[in-house]
This record gives C-alpha cells, sequence and structure tokens, in this order.
C-alpha cells in the first residue's frame, strides 16, 4: 500500500480494520494472562521468588504484548495523512 492513492473513505475502512485488530490483539493478551493464571494457579513452584502463576502471567503478557504490537504493526497499520489527496477538498 506504499504511495498509493487511497480515498478518503478507504482510509476510515483501513483505521476501523487497525481498530479491530487491535481490539482483537488486546483480548487475546487477556486471554492468555487469566488462562495463565487459571492453569498455573495450583502449582507450588516459584520462579524468581514469586508463585509461578503471578511470573509466568506478568512476564509472558509483556513479551506477549511485544510481539502483539509488532505483528500489529508490521501488517494492520498503515502509514497515511487523512487529509493529504485533494478528493475532500471544502
Amino acid at each position: 500500500m506504499k504511495n498509493e492513492k487511497v480515498s478518503y473513505a478507504e482510509k476510515f475502512r483501513l483505521m476501523d480494520r487497525e481498530a479491530l485488530a487491535t481490539i482483537i490483539c488486546a483480548l487475546f493478551i487477556t486471554l492468555m494472562f487469566w488462562l495463565a493464571i487459571w492453569l498455573l494457579k495450583d502449582f507450588h513452584i516459584t520462579l524468581f521468588k514469586m508463585p509461578l502463576w503471578f511470573t509466568i502471567s506478568c512476564i509472558g503478557g509483556y513479551i506477549l504484548s511485544v510481539v502483539g504490537v509488532i505483528i500489529l504493526v508490521r501488517f494492520f497499520m498503515y502509514n497515511f495523512d487523512l487529509d493529504d489527496n485533494n478528493d475532500h477538498e471544502h
């Protein structure tokens, strides 16, 4: 999509797609966070002197968030000015 002319309406469709992908990513990270807690809550193992569920959910959540942002930026986000073409002049 680099250097292509994109209509004003298409830009809003792209922004909707970006927002939906971001919401899905956030829901996935939240689900994995709570799933780690739920699956590991009965283990009496510690990691860094903290319960395993806490360490895995927090550190894993951070790593998953970083990976999620990289995926979002690389595959779902587009760089464009909302008012850069002359199709929508007043």
